[in-house]
């Protein structure tokens, strides 16, 4: 039974591709000038991931490499904005994302259910203050044991040095250990590569990889009842799932 449940943020408890999607939509409204939506979340998409990656080296500070995203999404429309439009759109970005910031459905039980049985650390390739801001606002910082952050620690996943520091905190060995992402590569592979048994999170049902082979999946963070014992290792050999407590129902197999 794992003693400690690392979670990934953006996209697995943190629905980072909503409060996008939100922002994006209203400016494409009023900036979009004609351009497609899809294309354009599309090109965001790829310009954002370019940038934070410079924004997680140092190379880039926050609000500027929003700047720059924004210049190149346009660009790839072959429409030049003005340093003033840059920023105007930059700001209606950040403060549409703000607004429409939220946890994904299920993960505020999920973590409440988890936590009377292991601790749990949240693993993202992030700043430790936006982060940690999510956390707070979403209403999931009071479950969570501790946050690493690759920007506070120095090492990214799927390095395995952010993971042993995760492990480190919580005061566990790999074996003891479970994590839970949406990016394969990231969360699952460098899990794996650090000892530590990996649960896709696949919401979109995608196809996975062949390696690692035998990875777990779930598509949804709900009903705890049946997420709960497939995290912790609970599940008997004939597929149900053994008691955590006296009061656990013993649930049908995913």
């Amino acid at each position: 039974m794992a003693r400690a449940v690392l979670f990934d943020l953006d996209d697995t408890l943190f629905d980072h591709r909503r409060s996008a999607r939100a922002a994006l939509t209203e400016l494409h409204r009023v900036h979009g000038r004609g351009t497609d939506l899809d294309d354009f979340e599309r090109h965001h998409t790829r310009f954002l991931e370019v940038m934070h990656i410079e924004v997680l080296a140092g190379r880039v500070a926050l609000d500027e490499a929003r700047r720059e995203r924004f210049r190149r999404v346009f660009l790839a429309f072959d429409i030049a904005l003005s340093d003033p439009d840059v920023d105007a759109v930059a700001s209606a970005y950040r403060s549409g994302y703000m607004a429409a910031r939220r946890a994904l459905d299920g993960a505020a039980d999920l973590l409440i259910a988890l936590r009377p049985h292991a601790r749990i650390g949240i693993v993202t390739n992030n700043l430790l203050e936006e982060q940690r801001d999510k956390l707070d606002y979403c209403g999931l910082a009071a479950f969570v044991d501790t946050l690493i952050a690759s920007e506070d620690v120095g090492v990214s996943k799927p390095d395995r040095g952010i993971f042993d520091i995760a492990l480190d905190r919580l005061g566990v060995a790999a074996a003891d250990a479970v994590m839970v992402g949406d990016s394969w590569a990231n969360d699952v592979a460098g899990a794996v590569q650090a000892g530590i048994r990996a649960i896709w999170f696949n919401p979109d049902g995608k196809p996975a990889p062949a390696d690692p082979p035998g990875v777990r999946e779930i598509h949804a963070l709900s009903p705890p009842d049946e997420i709960v014992p497939l995290i912790l290792g609970t599940e008997t050999s004939h597929g149900s799932y053994t008691k955590l407590t006296k009061t656990t129902k013993t649930t049908k197999p995913l």
